[in-house]
């Protein structure tokens, strides 16, 4: 197969795929018909292909995803008539990067960083699917431990965990800013499946169960604006 014919079929696949695709999958589809070191050659080559024109290809969540240009995403969101509750509050993003820099830790953990009740704040994230039960810390009580998801990855336009800014340079609404940039409009779907402690496994039900708020929690911590 001619070079010119694997990158209108990759081209192809980015643009019908609703999630970003990844090298293993597009080498397990052509099978033998291209090496890894030419297939991820012809990727670099499609991104800057796709420099000048009006749509782009972004590494997100170890693949690729072809994507609509930040300069139009006004006209977007109208034709989409996207609510806006695709956008986290600042309360659920502070929790988002705590659990992002310092994962896995409980809700209790979270909660003595912040400093605040944050059980709305967790379930929010849970039901958007960016965090995750990740099994039980095996201290008294086995509470229930959090990290962030593939779609964590998806949403703010990350190859993977390492592409996360130090905490030296972290800067105030900088996740905010990435996600505006990058991925606004990515709708929330399925999360991958987790892996979690086999000998005491944790399931949504469980985790809903525990951010459940016995009083009220942050003003704006159970809804998105």
């Amino acid at each position: 197969m001619e070079r010119k014919e694997i990158k209108a079929i990759i081209e192809n696949i980015l643009l019908a795929a609703d999630q970003p695709v990844n090298e293993d999958q597009l080498q397990s589809l052509l099978a033998d018909d291209t090496e890894k070191a030419a297939l991820k050659s012809i990727l670099d080559e499609l991104i800057d292909e796709y420099q000048p024109r009006n749509l782009q290809i972004l590494q997100a969540a170890e693949g690729y995803q072809l994507c609509t240009r930040h300069d139009y995403s006004d006209w977007v969101r109208k034709f989409l008539k996207l609510d806006k509750t695709a956008k986290l509050t600042q309360p659920s993003l502070d929790t988002l990067a705590i659990i992002a820099y310092k994962q896995p830790l409980t809700r209790t953990e979270v909660e003595e960083i912040r400093g605040v009740d944050s059980s709305g704040v967790m379930r929010t994230l849970l039901e958007k699917k960016v965090i995750s039960p990740s099994g039980r810390k095996k201290v008294p009580g086995r509470p229930i431990m959090y990290r962030t998801t593939r779609k964590f990855l998806e949403y703010f336009g990350l190859r993977d965990l390492s592409d996360l800014p130090t905490l030296e340079d972290f800067k105030e609404s900088e996740l905010e800013d990435q996600v505006s940039q990058n991925q606004t409009a990515l709708p929330f779907g399925e999360s991958p499946s987790e892996s979690l402690d086999e000998e005491d496994p944790v399931t949504e039900s469980d985790a809903e169960s525990e951010t459940q708020p016995a009083e009220p929690a942050d003003p704006d911590s159970s809804t998105v604006s």
